[in-house]
């Protein structure tokens, strides 16, 4: 798929883990446009810091209600995490739990639990739910990694039933050199009822030296990637110079952003709606444009 042409973002899975995610909120986005094939290592042959088994102590001391007997695990080379032990296991309640251990370090790198008894009553309030996530974070992050985040939304997501509880998701975006990663941060979700994390994700891929090379000084204004943007929009038969006549902005950040090639740019993120949109529309369209080069990197436009 070529970058210019239109398409829809989507939420993609990848070795059975949910990589991928975005604000409702329009906050930072950690994605990659492509998923990629995950690669199965031979633990008997490959230099690893940490072994299984140092793995599977690692996921008994974090849930003593584990079953011994139901944790089984693969080594692999994830693209978005590196090599890890990808683990899953059963609680004493038949419930399960799937955890990625980076196998050079033995650090979590995500956990996705589903094993909390509930019974469908919210008690934990939003400010709750944030100070339970910052204490989560600092448990399993350096401190320097602490200091490179910045909270950049709290959401509430209504239970998929009567009888099950609420979910507080909140996203930390990773920054760099004072701009944002579009694929880099810290997800965690709460649950509403118990309080307890039932979801982690930590991404840390971008590369420094590389960003050490761009230079965060952008070489086409906000204004200028705006025109791009209508000339693109004007170019495509699909929307036309009169839609293109009626954008209008509703915000416009810099980011880094990873091209489908993995190459780091320095990004014009632009939000918008035409007069094809609802006045209420709750997700307006998006364009990614390389501030220097003033490339189209990703537009996101859909209308049925």
């Amino acid at each position: 798929m070529k970058l210019s042409q239109i398409c829809i973002l989507t939420l993609v899975l990848a070795s059975a883990i949910f990589v991928a995610f975005a604000s409702e909120e329009g906050g930072i986005i950690f994605t990659k446009e492509d998923a990629k094939q995950t690669k199965y290592l031979d633990p008997s042959t490959a230099n690893v810091n940490i072994s299984f088994e140092d793995a599977k102590n690692k996921i008994i001391s974090e849930n003593p209600e584990v079953i011994n007997e139901s944790i089984h695990g693969e080594l692999i080379d994830d693209e978005n995490f590196g090599i890890i032990w990808q683990i899953s296991s059963k609680t004493t309640n038949g419930k399960s739990i799937l955890t990625g251990i980076d196998a050079s370090n033995g650090e979590q790198l995500f956990v996705y639990d589903g094993s909390k008894n509930v019974q469908g009553k919210d008690s934990v309030s939003k400010d709750d739910a944030l100070e339970i996530a910052e204490e989560y974070i600092k448990s399993r992050v350096s401190a320097d990694k602490i200091n490179d985040i910045e909270l950049e939304h709290i959401n509430y997501k209504e239970p998929p039933a009567d009888d099950l509880p609420g979910t507080y998701k909140i996203s930390y975006a990773r920054i760099i050199r004072g701009i944002p990663s579009l694929s880099d941060g810290i997800q965690v979700e709460i649950n509403a009822e118990t309080g307890e994390v039932s979801s982690y994700r930590k991404r840390w891929s971008m590369d420094e030296e590389e960003l050490a090379l761009i230079d965060t000084e952008p070489g086409v204004t906000d204004e200028k990637a705006v025109e791009i943007l209508k000339e693109y929009m004007s170019n495509e038969p699909s929307i036309g110079e009169e839609k293109a006549n009626t954008v209008k902005v509703i915000s416009s950040n810099l980011v880094w952003k990873e091209d489908d090639e993995d190459k780091i740019h320095l990004a014009w993120w632009i939000r918008f709606m035409d007069s094809s949109f609802a006045k209420d529309a709750t997700y307006p369209a998006s364009v990614w444009i390389d501030a220097h080069s003033g490339e189209m990197l990703l537009f996101d436009y859909y209308r049925d």
